[in-house]
């Protein structure tokens, strides 16, 4: 296996528990939480997703970016479907990447501090828990003719049908 799979599945490994985390706190309706699992666990996704293309990347917390430079290098050469999903799951992730760290910490807003639990109730929720799902199933859709990931797309087979059920 290349070191590139290598990282790509240490990627997803840790992706995978936060995705579970972010189905039992919607269920629990603690939708705030939610969101912060759904942000990381997309960032994770993502990183996994940018070692699978033969790259590598420093420390970020918008991998969409990685991926966006991808579809504008020229000297790199993909399938369009390929290309076409990686623009679609960089586009999908810039919304929750771009609420930062506000998903943790809140935001200040006319001097007045605005709490997570104010901010991402039931409707933000869903519309990131759809983000994610959409990511998952063009990842999934990627990976899903690959041997070696074949325990991979089983988890995230099982998880897209979870997810499906709660958005």
């Amino acid at each position: 296996m290349t070191d590139n799979y290598k990282r790509t599945k240490e990627w997803l490994k840790l992706a995978f528990p936060n995705i579970e985390r972010t189905i039992k706190n919607v269920i629990e309706k603690d939708y705030p939480i939610s969101v912060y699992f759904i942000q990381l666990s997309i960032e994770q996704l993502l990183k996994g997703l940018i070692f699978f293309s033969g790259l590598q990347f420093k420390k970020t917390h918008e991998p969409s970016k990685i991926l966006e430079k991808i579809k504008s290098d020229k000297n790199y050469e993909i399938s369009e479907d390929f290309l076409n999903k990686i623009k679609t799951i960089a586009l999908l992730a810039k919304d929750i990447e771009a609420e930062g760290t506000l998903t943790r910490y809140g935001d200040i807003i006319e001097g007045k501090l605005i709490y997570p639990e104010e901010r991402y109730g039931e409707k933000e929720c869903k519309k990131y828990l759809n983000d994610l799902y959409e990511i998952l199933r063009n990842i999934y859709e990627i990976f899903k003719n690959f041997k070696d990931f074949e325990s991979e797309c089983k988890i995230m087979i099982n998880f897209l049908e979870r997810i499906e059920k709660l958005i």
